[in-house]
């Protein structure tokens, strides 16, 4: 009996790990494509594309409002290096966070995502970014 608790254990531990791996995966896949639409000036489809969450916290025009300056200010973006990252498996869904130090062509920010992951899908629910440059350019 106490191998087969020991066995049980593993199992879940192996098959939740992957789940989080998974998740990761599928968040960090989400933040190529959003910088890909950032540096297209693809605005609302960023938008239309995030979760009921965002949505809800944003105004379109001022999610439109932000991405403009981030792109008028720092330009496209030339790397991001994934800092660290965070899964929380909630009753309300899996949501990844992920904070990356990306270089732009016109300066440097960190930036954090929040996503819900469903699947193979990650949706957007929160984005922040920091740079000094925001303020000063």
């Amino acid at each position: 009996m106490k191998k087969v608790k020991i066995l049980v254990a593993v199992l879940l531990v192996t098959f939740g790990c992957a789940s989080f791996t998974k998740g990761k995966e599928v968040a960090e896949s989400k933040v190529s494509y959003f910088h890909e639409q950032l540096n297209a000036e693809q605005y609302a489809e960023i938008y239309r594309q995030s979760d009921e969450r965002f949505k809800k916290a944003v105004k379109e025009a001022d999610s439109t409002a932000l991405f403009e300056a981030v792109h008028r200010k720092l330009g496209n973006v030339k790397n991001a290096t994934l800092t660290s990252w965070r899964v929380d498996s909630t009753p309300a869904g899996t949501f990844v966070s992920l904070v990356y130090n990306t270089e732009f062509i016109g300066g440097d920010g960190v930036e954090q995502f929040r996503f819900l992951v469903t699947d193979d899908l990650a949706s957007l629910v929160n984005y922040n970014i920091n740079s000094p440059l925001l303020i000063i350019k």
